[in-house]
């Protein structure tokens, strides 16, 4: 019997793009860290999955070094010359069924494919896709139910077309914001035909576009945002369009809405909402349930770095905080750490190559003074270092020389054991910091609360108990 499905992954995000072309597959490769390196991050191509109108997959792989973000599609608002303008290409996520079985008595686990299907006699009709969206960025505003846009899909793993994401307000609602009729598309769900090449059981999410959509009277109200006519299709009777959001704790900071900056109706919305959404995908089969999220995002681009504090990093914070205080996890797994540690001290230096610390650190001594520190109190930001011949950002490039010596674990260890006290005074400690920037590591850069960033408490941790564990054999005094 099957004993446990779920989604892989179980948390994707989608980037919206209009381009009729997904992004193709890419992964993150070594880092090209060598003495004589260029220190660049590196991605390396995967192979893509395409999905055809009738659900059929094929392969293929990106040819060249070049990621390609980007489509020439014609458009008439486009340059004479070329009658072609540059479009973003979407990033469409897939969910995969995995699970755990046993089949005359071995017992198994993975993909699911169909010739796990059918040792259960269950064939792909019989299993069902659930995918839910909304876009609740109205209704978090006002509260109101009519403001809400939800879309709901629901397949059967053998129905392998297309099928959109048409978002609506609730039935029943007063004062809706998508009028009766009308509808903003949140993007589409396919479920890929299963082949002997590819008999997994898969649904692919594609994003919307990325347009914003306004109410019906919006031309009148101004000519900021000139919307075509055929997406201004939204209730000006909606509380969303009267809603200024003066004192309300949730429009913090101030503009997050347009009209929220205008002189116009005294800052009232202007009723405008984008076609991003989130949501939950679920399947059901043979009885057993799993879910994953979709979360959209917007065409941003974020330089081609990592970042020290990922949104891993703060998923495995809540879940796994507590194994790495104990020597154990170190002692029973010193080759698996000491590789952690390096990753970390990598993605620093590769958030050190995407920050300006010059400008980070006057920014830092400006916001401490506002503080009102005692003037008695020495200057806790890094002083303005001596101009180098050709530096233009002297701190910066000091910060860069300094943190590639770190990737080198055998240089990091050796600092650890010299000197005991370095993570406590070069490293911001997460569990009880003041409210002012200093000199500790991450240096002057501003956290989601204004306050200084910090590692995670699992990655302090983890770095306290490996140089402990570095110290552990150290004679006292050598």
């Amino acid at each position: 019997m099957i004993e446990k499905i779920w989604l892989y992954p179980p948390l994707a995000f989608a980037r919206l793009g209009p381009s009729p072309e997904p992004c193709e597959n890419y992964r993150y490769g070594e880092s090209d860290l060598s003495p004589r390196g260029t220190g660049k991050t590196v991605v390396l191509p995967e192979p893509s999955l395409h999905v055809a109108e009738d659900g059929t997959l094929t392969e293929t792989r990106p040819q060249g070094n070049r990621v390609r973000f980007k489509d020439a599609v014609h458009s008439e608002n486009a340059e004479p010359a070329t009658n072609s303008a540059q479009v973003f290409r979407p990033i469409c996520p897939f969910f995969e069924v995995h699970g755990s079985w046993t089949i005359d008595g071995q017992p198994d686990s993975g993909a699911i494919t169909t010739e796990v299907l059918d040792a259960f006699d269950l064939e792909p009709g019989d299993v069902q896709w659930t995918v839910e969206v909304a876009n609740l960025k109205a209704h978090h505003c006002t509260g109101a139910l009519g403001d809400r846009i939800e879309a709901k899909a629901k397949l059967l793993g053998n129905q392998h077309t297309r099928h959109p994401l048409r978002g609506r307000s609730p039935q029943g609602a007063a004062q809706r914001l998508v009028p009766q009729g009308q509808y903003v598309p949140l993007g589409s769900v396919q479920i890929p035909r299963p082949s002997a090449a590819f008999p997994e059981l898969r649904l692919r999410f594609t994003p919307a576009a990325g347009l914003v959509y306004g109410p019906t009277n919006l031309l009148r109200r101004t000519n900021r945002y000139p919307l075509p006519a055929e997406r201004l299709i939204l209730s000006p009777n909606s509380p969303w369009c009267s809603f200024t959001g003066a004192g309300d704790p949730r429009t913090v900071p101030g503009g997050l809405f347009a009209g929220a900056a205008e002189n116009i109706d005294g800052g009232v919305s202007f009723g405008l909402v984008d076609d991003v959404c989130d949501g939950l995908v679920t399947v059901e089969v043979g009885g057993l349930t799993a879910r994953a999220r979709v979360v959209v995002t917007p065409p941003d681009f974020a330089p081609d770095r990592r970042p020290f504090t990922s949104l891993a990093d703060g998923l495995k914070d809540r879940v796994s905080r507590a194994e790495v205080g104990d020597p154990a996890y170190v002692s029973t797994n010193p080759k698996l750490t000491a590789l952690e540690v390096r990753d970390l001290f990598e993605r620093v230096l590769e958030a050190m190559d995407a920050v300006n610390v010059d400008a980070q650190n006057e920014r830092a001594v400006r916001e401490n003074e506002s503080l009102g520190l005692p003037p008695e109190e020495p200057d806790r930001m890094f002083p303005v270092p001596e101009a180098l011949d050709g530096v233009r950002l002297p701190l910066t490039e000091r910060g860069r020389r300094k943190h590639r010596r770190f990737v080198a674990l055998e240089v990091l260890e050796d600092m650890l054991r010299e000197q005991p006290d370095l993570i406590d005074r070069f490293i911001r400690n997460p569990y009880a910091e003041p409210d002012y920037f200093d000199r500790r590591m991450p240096v002057a850069v501003r956290g989601s609360d204004g306050l200084p960033m910090h590692l995670t408490r699992r990655q302090y941790d983890l770095l306290v108990t490996w140089a402990n564990s570095l110290r552990a054999t150290v004679e006292e005094g050598t």
